[in-house]
């Protein structure tokens, strides 16, 4: 099985400078590289600042398929702008990849490091290859679950899980990278409710990108902000984290 996949950052192109779809794979037309591109972070969209921030994102495409996307903060932009270039790597997932990973989009993401297929080129090629994915679930939902919820109470996991499956809006105020949370309370859920899920570890909030679950630095004004604006629920995760990446 393979991937279709596309880079979503800032180039100078023949068409126009700036941030756009700079790269994707032949199987990606033209409705869904405008959709993609939509939902691309452009500059100042990630709440960390660091050189090395990451969100993960995840989103069902109008095909009925899904985006996994992970964004960084690499480099630094063509135009010499502040503030690093915000660089997103988009997987267009079907059912059926998805399935084989007990459709855990983390899971997914795993796979695909492990083959040393999530890359940050300094220059955007001008096509990407489809990707191969690799393997499947390895580990028992209930293995998983006790290990990545160890630094976390079982209520935070059992609020944010059932946030997950609501409709309103939710925001995660945290103080530490809040993948390792996402994951274990994604795998609270069956795996057939793990698809209706839309969240971003990472992105701030933007009516172009409306990811139902998203995350909140541990600052007052931000979060009155962000109540005014959604109306939506807070929950607060500031948990300690354990050195390792949170989502593997």
């Amino acid at each position: 099985m393979r991937l279709e996949q596309a880079i979503y950052t800032s180039i100078r192109s023949e068409r126009l400078d700036g941030y756009q779809l700079a790269a994707s794979s032949d199987g990606i037309g033209d409705e869904l590289a405008k959709e993609l591109s939509t939902w691309g972070p452009a500059h100042d969209s990630l709440w960390s600042a660091e050189p090395g921030g990451v969100s993960i994102n995840f989103h069902p495409l109008a095909s009925g398929k899904f985006c996994l996307s992970r964004t960084t903060l690499s480099g630094a932009e063509y135009s010499g702008r502040g503030g690093g270039r915000v660089y997103t790597q988009l997987l267009v997932l079907t059912d059926d990849a998805l399935s084989r990973f007990a459709n855990d989009p983390f899971l997914v993401l795993q796979a695909v490091e492990a083959a040393g297929r999530l890359v940050v080129f300094d220059q955007t090629p001008a096509s990407l290859p489809t990707i191969p994915l690799l393997g499947r679930a390895s580990s028992s939902p209930t293995e998983r679950l006790e290990a990545l919820a160890e630094p976390f109470s079982a209520d935070l996991i059992a609020e944010l899980a059932a946030a997950f499956l609501d409709d309103a809006p939710v925001a995660v105020v945290t103080n530490v990278p809040s993948e390792r949370l996402f994951h274990a309370a994604l795998n609270r859920l069956l795996p057939q409710d793990r698809l209706g899920v839309t969240f971003t570890t990472g992105l701030r909030p933007s009516p172009r990108r409306p990811f139902r679950v998203t995350t909140l630095p541990s600052d007052p004004s931000l979060v009155r902000q962000s109540q005014r604006l959604t109306g939506g629920k807070v929950i607060e995760a500031l948990a300690p984290m354990p050195s390792a990446p949170a989502w593997r």
